[in-house]
């Protein structure tokens, strides 16, 4: 799946402006026609050619996590009265949004979920909270999950034309899932060319894939689902960034913390050849503190087709914060 495409600063100003253009707004708030919809929740991304905005969230494991979504009456006037908001899921927006980005996100199924069929916005007063109950113990890693959220009627007002449905992205995220400092306990060595070196230090993500796994996803350098290395030129000297291509490493630990495998994102092998293996001789361990930071030794090899061992890693991860 291609990354998706946040938007700020002036391309959100610009939907923005178009949403009150569609909705029939006047741009003087105290002269503005009130309409209900969904507020912002989390980072907004809408990527050009869509025509409903796709929020993404991710949960810890759990039975079930909460997920608040405000229902707003915006515009000029606080609700007149009592305004019933009734709340339904828009399954053809998700189909709609996969043939515009040429996406593949699965409608998530109603066992993992609960929403309230209602929410009343008070007299008075300009929004209201929706709690959405997600199942995210029972996520299914292989899916890519989406909620089509809508707002089907109310008992007065104008419906947003374009903030009426809302798609919600959510993905699970296990006890090792973060944003992570990753740093070198040891030089890589690519056995092919001494030309290609470790870039470090990362700013990367852990980014789970399972229960317990999670895929590495870097920051740096822009690379994602790939491993940044530095370059030099043969001729000049001169250092340049790059990184293995179709090659990301998905670490498996066991529950205490013990790093039981590490393979390749992209398959083992991938279609250039490339796969992943641990390397039994790291500390290869995953440690949560009591105080909440947490660390990952590990090493591991990018093997190529034969197999044959070509790069070898050994890194220390250092827990930043949630991503």
């Amino acid at each position: 799946m291609k990354n998706s495409i946040k938007i700020a600063g002036l391309a959100l100003l610009t939907f923005a402006f178009t949403s009150c253009l569609k909705d029939e707004i006047a741009l003087d708030p105290d002269k503005s026609t009130n309409v209900i919809e969904f507020k912002n929740p989390s980072d907004f991304i809408s990527p050009q050619g869509s025509k409903y905005a796709l929020y993404t969230q991710a949960f810890e494991l759990a039975p079930e996590k909460d997920y608040p979504i405000t229902v707003s009456y915006s515009g000029a006037q606080v609700a007149p009265t009592d305004i019933t908001v009734n709340i339904g899921i828009d399954t053809a927006a998700v189909t709609q949004y996969n043939a515009e980005q040429d996406e593949h996100f699965d409608v998530i199924p109603a066992a993992l979920y609960t929403l309230p069929a209602t929410v009343v916005i008070p007299k008075g007063q300009r929004t209201a909270t929706l709690n959405i109950k997600i199942k995210s113990d029972k996520f299914d890693f292989s899916k890519h999950y989406v909620l089509p959220v809508q707002i089907k009627s109310a008992s007065s007002g104008i419906i947003s034309g374009n903030f009426g449905t809302i798609l919600l992205g959510l993905n699970g995220k296990n006890k090792f899932d973060g944003n992570y400092t990753v740093t070198a306990t040891a030089p890589m060595v690519d056995n092919t060319s001494a030309l290609l070196t470790g870039f470090y230090p990362l700013d990367a993500n852990l980014e789970t894939t399972g229960p317990l796994s999670v895929v590495m996803f870097s920051i740096t350098n822009g690379t994602g689902n790939g491993h940044p290395i530095k370059s030099a030129n043969a001729t000049t000297g001169v250092i340049g960034n790059s990184s293995y291509g179709s090659f990301a490493p998905v670490f498996t630990m066991d529950d205490s913390g013990k790093v039981l495998s590490v393979t390749n994102f992209y398959g083992q092998p991938a279609s250039n050849g490339r796969s992943a293996r641990l390397n039994p001789s790291g500390v290869n361990k995953f440690t949560i503190n009591a105080d909440g930071s947490k660390t990952m030794e590990v090493s591991y090899v990018l093997q190529q087709t034969g197999p044959v061992d070509r790069t070898f890693f050994y890194e220390k991860w250092t827990f930043k914060g949630a991503r």
